[in-house]
């Protein structure tokens, strides 16, 4: 009985998670979704990145979460204008739930003393669906046979099988080399318009704003290794999540392997007890950075989950960049 209790409230925190906003482990590789004010932050022409994770297959049809992001730099004298596009898919079939976003994103470089700022907006349109027919309702329980009866009405006449709205995210960045030191600082804030996200008519709904607060940086350590230290920390409401840890990376010269790294990073709240263990292992092939991580359940449910939760996987291309910042040409003097 305490399994099967244990099993149901993970069906439950699976719910509740797929009516929220997505989260990765490996969320630095996903930065039109972590804060609009990192479109362009790279080194190249324009950058391709998806990423996948698969979480829960271990009690039924896990939630898995797509996306595919593409951004671009257009310079502006001294400064970039960059723009970007994401696509979200977030599904959680156990409970026939499906999320679809598709945000436009653009970014304003400005340098100033050798600092980096960086202030971005992203805007787009949410979709939302769910199969009515397999969903039960209170008025379908029948206390005669003590089951849910799909044939009984379920006395529900405002519920749509779908929803939409415009959603608004806004976001800022600092990031400045310091020799072998080199830190990014970023703030984004989620939901800024406060849309509506109900199934129902009434009573209305509405997203509560979320707070972003993230950073990491590079450490050479004087050779071939470096260090990159990540932080993130949200929360809405009283809802919150942190991560910690980092990648230790190893970097080749005249190899078609440009780098490997390995590193951990541990979830955990405030306010609630700890989470999960992250491993990570990736290289950099060319042009193409390949991650894969996998959380390890470290709460009082791994004992019911043999310590399994996610698999996720991150892709990204960045195409070389082959036009100069800035363009000077030499003039004689006479």
């Amino acid at each position: 009985m305490k399994r099967f209790f244990l099993i149901l409230s993970l069906l439950i925190i699976g719910k509740m998670l797929i009516a929220q906003d997505v989260h990765l482990s490996q969320f630095y590789t996903a930065q039109l979704n972590l804060n609009p004010a990192l479109a362009g932050y790279y080194d190249g022409e324009y950058r391709i990145a998806a990423n996948y994770r698969s979480q829960w297959a271990q009690i039924g049809d896990p939630i898995t979460t797509s996306m595919i992001a593409l951004d671009r730099k257009f310079y502006f004298y001294s400064d970039e204008i960059d723009a970007g596009i994401i696509f979200i898919n977030d599904q959680f079939a156990g409970f026939n739930m499906n999320t679809n976003k598709i945000f436009i994103t653009g970014s304003y470089k400005k340098k100033i003393n050798y600092n980096e700022f960086r202030f971005g907006v992203q805007a787009g349109i949410v979709l939302k669906s769910t199969n009515l027919a397999t969903q039960t309702f209170p008025n379908q329980w029948v206390y005669e046979t003590g089951e849910f009866d799909p044939d009984v009405s379920n006395g529900e006449t405002t519920l749509s099988d779908s929803q939409n709205f415009i959603d608004v995210n806004i976001g800022a960045s600092w990031s400045k080399a310091f020799n072998k030191f080199k830190p990014l600082i970023g703030l984004s804030l989620f939901h800024i318009n406060r849309p509506k996200d109900t199934y129902f008519e009434e009573p209305t709904e509405r997203l509560r704003m979320r707070q972003v607060i993230h950073g990491e940086a590079v450490i050479d350590l004087n050779g071939p290794v470096t260090i990159e230290p990540k932080l993130l920390y949200m929360w809405t409401t009283k809802a919150q999540d942190a991560l910690i840890g980092g990648n230790v990376k190893r970097h080749f010269k005249e190899s078609k392997v440009k780098n490997i790294y390995a590193g951990l990073l541990y979830r955990d709240s405030f306010r609630r007890n700890k989470d999960a263990l992250i491993p990570i292992v990736g290289l950099t092939y060319k042009r193409f950075d390949i991650g894969f991580s996998y959380d390890v359940n470290v709460s009082s449910l791994s004992d019911y989950s043999t310590r399994k939760s996610t698999l996720e996987f991150s892709l990204i291309y960045t195409a070389p960049l082959f036009s100069p910042n800035n363009l000077s040409i030499p003039c004689d003097r006479y």
